[in-house]
């Protein structure tokens, strides 16, 4: 029986979509986690309410996400990922014949088992002799990393109201972020909408510039993610990740190097949540 599933994404606001049927329910040591057939993106997961990824539109996200920093970094021989339990990032980021080696930290076993079910073309990366998997809390398995170990790590969490995704936004993790790169390496974490999680935004661009040598923010949209414009925070050691430096191997649906460069182009609304020393190293489309 078809049924809508409503997301709230402000007092005022909600997001709804018509899912044709619930192909699971229940609930791990974590959080609820649910898959649901949508009639317009396909097999949605949803955790604690919260929609997370779909089978329509996921390629938006993980391309934007992994893309940028792949294209930017000379040679991301090591990667590592902290959440991103339904595997699409990681099948985007092994999609690159650079990547030696593929780490990836997630802190629920049950959302990677249940999405080989349901999202089987996101957990293609499982079959990577390059991919390995540590089921633990990423900010604890980070604080306890030896320095200089990363190229580039991705945060791909649940939202930062989250139980689960909190500690992935707080200075301390940013501290041990940074310790963890290895000279010219960046990390990428999604910060949310401005227009609903500004103080994400500010909070996590302000954090990671000062910690960062170099932070910067970039923008797409992203249709089933609420308020349109979704933005990603970097930081790295020295690293412009506005300026593709090499051209991905790979065919993609939505990155390409014009849009790379277009997404560091910031709206003045967003410029405004921002530190100066972002703002002013802002790319302009060229």
């Amino acid at each position: 029986m078809p049924f809508w599933f409503h997301e709230p994404a402000a007092p005022g606001h909600f997001l709804g979509w018509k899912v044709n049927k619930m192909l699971y329910s229940g609930r791990s040591r974590f959080q609820q986690i649910e898959f649901v057939e949508t009639e317009e993106f396909g097999t949605a997961l949803v955790l604690d309410g919260v929609m997370q990824t779909t089978a329509g539109d996921e390629y938006i996200y993980h391309e934007m996400l992994a893309g940028v920093p792949l294209s930017a970094h000379p040679n991301p021989q090591r990667v590592l990922i902290l959440g991103g339990g339904d595997c699409g990032l990681a099948s985007t980021v092994l999609q690159d014949s650079r990547v030696q080696e593929l780490k990836m930290v997630e802190i629920d076993e049950e959302v990677v088992s249940l999405s080989c079910t349901y999202l089987p073309r996101h957990t293609r990366s499982l079959q990577d002799p390059r991919m390995s998997i540590t089921y633990q809390d990423g900010a604890q398995f980070l604080s306890n990393s030896r320095p200089e170990v990363y190229d580039l790590i991705l945060v791909d969490s649940t939202d930062p109201d989250t139980t689960a995704g909190q500690w992935l936004y707080t200075s301390e993790f940013h501290a041990s972020v940074l310790r963890a790169l290895k000279p010219g390496g960046a990390y990428v974490q999604h910060s949310g909408t401005p227009f609903y999680d500004p103080d994400v935004v500010r909070r996590v661009s302000h954090d990671v510039a000062e910690r960062f040598p170099t932070c910067q923010v970039y923008w797409t949209t992203i249709p089933t993610y609420p308020g349109g414009l979704f933005t990603f925070t970097a930081g790295s050691k020295g690293l412009d990740l506005s300026v593709p430096r090499t051209r991905l191997s790979w065919p993609t649906r939505w990155y390409n190097e014009d849009l790379h460069r277009a997404a560091f182009a910031l709206p003045e609304s967003l410029k405004a949540l921002l530190p100066a020393s972002v703002v002013s190293s802002s790319a302009s489309p060229s």
